[in-house]
């Protein structure tokens, strides 16, 4: 049994009937409106017929022709509307210069088809124009309870682009209800019928009055500190606010305005970004062989991509991950596939291993990032940390001297002042030990980098959020009132590489990092940057201090000098150097502990040699084994 198929009229073939029935009509009206009623039948019935369909099939032709009938009506605009007008007027030409098939007595005058243009003209865009009015206005009624009331932040050349791509694709979500600037030249204006408020007025009450839910930023040009304040006002207010970035952005092919770039969390740091003089770091770095441990890390892997931008000679990247290290070496020869790199795979505990590695490279340059650096299991491994962070430090600056390296740089913490964690005061007790073989007797020149938490750095406290808000939450925040000072991996960046270029060796530099944090405002802004609402939608949690933990870092001793430099936010602190005999003192009074796993016993020694050090958590782990301290290799 053969099916029938039913035949399915296709939106262009509607568009094609209808707009060539409008076509007749206008020549038909314009024939009636010249001639007037009674006197059109001067001419004979077969000629009207011939004349209108000639012009129909005139139309028909340019339909096919320019693909009229294939343009989807609601996404017509101003210059489609244009071309539309100029295709009518072709048609009425041609149309009119036909006359000379037909008797002289029965042709059209020009003036019926001027009329019939402007008639053709007035049919085919007006009924266009009220397609696109019942289509929005039907959509919009369907789903009015689910719109979403819109502010943009920008009346520039961004923000009216994104403006007529609501129209275009979003019309049915989104009700665009003003701009925000901040220029006084803007503000009172209309773009387009929607009014230009200024950014700094109390959008409070505005959010509040019209309900609004969105916030699309639209601007390249604010400044950083600018955005962040501007955050801080909207962000509490219950509201969704992302960024456009560029004009491509809206027109890459798939672009959907839900997937907008989120505010990243840096922008709510209320600082302005510290810019660093790449200059310097380019004119050093270039035909170098440097040297980066932890290469693997966030910072190290940072300061691998910066010095490959720099054109080093070869730039040895060495780290205890060989995931990590394979996922670098990946990235770096597909961004970088001139620059000459070695990947190795060790442990900078191993003393030999290392000679090995200088004997055959002679590195010119060393930036220390290798390290452990998670408090809580520092507090409970506390031989690791210093392995690594005090030993494996020491044996890299021996290699240094011996091999006569021109710059070491060591990546400290701000946790190794006034430390209170096992993790801090290894690396407290590494800069002391780094500063003290800092001598006019050594070609190298040993200099120290220390500062505050860098966002989305492993182990660190954004991605841990972020993992917490993709699972539903909660957000786990160890106290109300901890606050930490915090900058960007690029920033952290600049100021290693800054500082090796400053540095004539024994200085500690530190930056300005602005207001410290508070971790909870953090966790809540992060929630709040997600989509969701704190403590409705995700819940945060408090859950006590971990081992190790204070609650106000610092990045100074209350009784350090500070000595500026020529960079207004890179600082040098004037901390006493501490001499070699004492140097040799810690090192060796370390070295007692080697068979020991008793994590008090550490305790005891690390407050011995330094008496800043506060331990805030008693141990919680205490083993003893014969085994040596570096035959248990951990991650660096």
């Amino acid at each position: 049994m053969k099916l029938r198929q039913k035949i399915a009229i296709r939106p262009s073939q509607v568009v094609l009937i209808g707009d060539q029935i409008l076509i007749a009509l206008g020549l038909l009206s314009a024939l009636l409106s010249y001639y007037r009623l009674l006197s059109i039948t001067i001419f004979p019935i077969h000629t009207i017929i011939y004349r209108v369909l000639i012009h129909v099939c005139l139309g028909i032709i340019s339909w096919f022709l320019f693909g009229i009938n294939k343009k989807v009506i609601r996404f017509f605009n101003s210059k489609d509307y244009i071309n539309l007008i100029f295709i009518v007027f072709l048609i009425h030409l041609i149309s009119y210069f036909s006359s000379i098939f037909f008797p002289i007595k029965y042709l059209l005058k020009p003036e019926i088809f001027l009329i019939s243009f402007f008639i053709n003209s007035f049919f085919i865009i007006g009924s266009r124009i009220l397609i696109n009015y019942l289509y929005f206005y039907y959509s919009h009624s369907k789903i009015k309870g689910e719109e979403k009331r819109l502010l943009i932040y920008g009346a520039g050349e961004l923000g009216v682009f994104l403006k007529k791509s609501l129209i275009t694709h979003y019309h049915n979500e989104y009700k665009l209800i003003a701009f925000l600037d901040d220029d006084k030249n803007k503000i009172g204006r209309n773009i387009g019928g929607v009014k230009v408020i200024s950014a700094s007025s109390d959008l409070k009450l505005l959010i509040t009055k019209e309900k609004i839910t969105d916030i699309i930023i639209a601007n390249q040009a604010i400044a950083g500190i600018k955005k962040s304040l501007f955050l801080e006002r909207v962000l509490p207010l219950k509201i969704k606010v992302k960024e456009l970035s560029s004009i491509q952005t809206l027109f890459d092919q798939g672009f959907n305005i839900n997937k907008l770039e989120s505010i990243d969390i840096q922008d709510l740091m209320n600082r302005a970004s510290i810019q660093l003089h790449d200059e310097h770091v380019i004119n050093v770095a270039r035909d170098k062989i440097i040297l980066v441990t932890g290469a693997a890390g966030s910072i190290g892997s940072e300061i691998v991509r910066k010095l490959s931008e720099h054109k080093a000679a070869l730039i040895i990247c060495l780290d205890f991950s060989e995931s990590a290290l394979y996922d670098l070496e990946q990235d770096l020869n597909r961004k970088f596939p001139l620059i000459n790199y070695e990947f190795i795979l060790a442990d900078i505990r191993n003393k030999q291993l290392l000679e090995t590695v200088f004997n055959k490279f002679s590195p010119t340059f060393i930036y220390h990032a290798a390290a452990y650096k998670h408090v809580p299991m520092m507090e409970e491994f506390p031989w690791e940390a210093l392995q690594t962070n005090v030993f494996g430090t020491l044996n890299l600056i021996k290699l240094s001297i011996a091999h006569e390296v021109e710059k070491f740089v060591f990546i400290s913490s701000d946790k190794a002042v006034n430390p209170t964690s096992i993790m801090g005061a290894s690396k407290r007790l590494a800069e002391i030990i780094v500063q003290g073989h800092s001598s006019p007797a050594h070609h190298t020149s040993f200099v120290v980098t220390r500062f505050g938490n860098v966002l989305g750095s492993n182990g660190s406290v954004v991605p841990l959020f972020k993992k917490q808000i993709q699972y539903g939450g909660p957000v786990t925040v160890t106290h109300p009132e901890m606050v930490r000072f915090f900058m960007t991996i690029a920033e952290a960046c600049q100021l290693v590489l800054e500082a090796s270029v400053m540095a004539k060796g024994g200085e500690i530099y530190v930056f300005d990092m602005g207001e410290p944090v508070k971790i909870v405002d953090l966790a809540r802004n992060m929630i709040r940057l997600a989509g969701y609402i704190p403590d409705q939608d995700i819940k945060v949690e408090f859950i006590g201090e971990r081992q190790g933990e204070k609650l106000y870092e610092e990045v100074f001793s209350k009784n350090e000098k500070i000595k500026e430099t020529h960079h207004g936010k890179i600082m040098i602190s004037q901390e006493q150097q501490h001499t070699m005999e004492e140097v040799e003192e810690i090192i060796i009074n370390l070295k007692t502990l080697e068979n020991s796993y008793n994590a008090g016993q550490y305790k005891l020694m690390i407050k011995k040699l330094l008496p800043e050090f506060k331990s805030t958590i008693n141990n919680i782990l205490s083993f003893n084994s014969s085994n040596k301290i570096n035959e248990h290799k951990l991650q660096n």
